[in-house]
C-alpha cells in the first residue's frame, strides 16, 4: 500500500481532530500533515506542495502558530483565500478543498465565495466541505471528495 500525503490547514484543534479521525478511518493509506496558521501553511505549501495530493484548507485562521512566544497574531477572515492566491501566482497545481463551518466571510456568502474561488483559482480550487460539530453529513461528503482526489 502506497502512502499518500494530505495537508490539513486548520487552526481549531477540535475541528482538526474530527477531520483527522474521518480521514484515518476511511483512508488508512493517507498520512495527514498539519499546519495551523497562515504563515506555517504558506511556508509548507510553497516548499513541499509536490508531496501532497490534496490540501484541506480552512478559510479563516490565525496569522501565526500559537505557542509560548506567539499568541497567533491577528485572526484573518480570508487567510485561506490569500493562500490560494499565492498558489495561483506560483503555479502550484495541488488540489485544494476548503473545509469551513461558516456560512459567510466578510459579508460574502459561502456560495459567492465558492464561485469566486473557482473563477480565480481554476487549476487548484476544488470546492468546499461544510463542516459541523452537530451534524455528521460532512463526513460522508468529505470521504467522497477525498476519494475523488486520490
Amino acid at each position: 500500500m502506497q502512502i499518500k500525503k494530505l495537508l490539513l490547514v486548520e487552526d481549531l484543534p477540535e475541528k482538526a481532530e474530527e477531520i483527522k479521525n474521518v480521514i484515518a478511518s476511511a483512508f488508512p493509506e493517507v498520512k495527514v500533515e498539519e499546519r495551523c496558521s497562515y504563515h506555517s501553511a504558506i511556508e509548507e505549501i510553497y516548499r513541499n506542495y509536490t508531496e501532497y495530493f490534496l490540501i484541506l484548507l480552512d478559510i479563516s485562521m490565525s496569522t501565526y502558530d500559537v505557542n509560548v512566544e506567539e499568541n497567533g497574531g491577528v485572526p484573518e477572515a480570508l487567510a485561506g483565500k490569500r493562500i490560494l492566491e499565492g498558489m495561483y501566482l506560483r503555479d502550484i497545481p495541488t488540489k485544494v478543498k476548503v473545509v469551513t463551518m461558516f456560512e459567510s466571510f466578510d459579508g460574502k456568502s459561502i456560495a459567492t465565495l465558492n464561485h469566486d474561488l473557482r473563477e480565480d483559482n481554476p487549476d487548484c480550487y476544488d470546492g468546499y466541505i461544510f463542516f459541523s460539530f452537530k451534524k455528521s453529513d460532512w463526513k460522508q461528503q468529505s470521504g467522497i471528495q477525498i476519494d475523488n482526489a486520490t
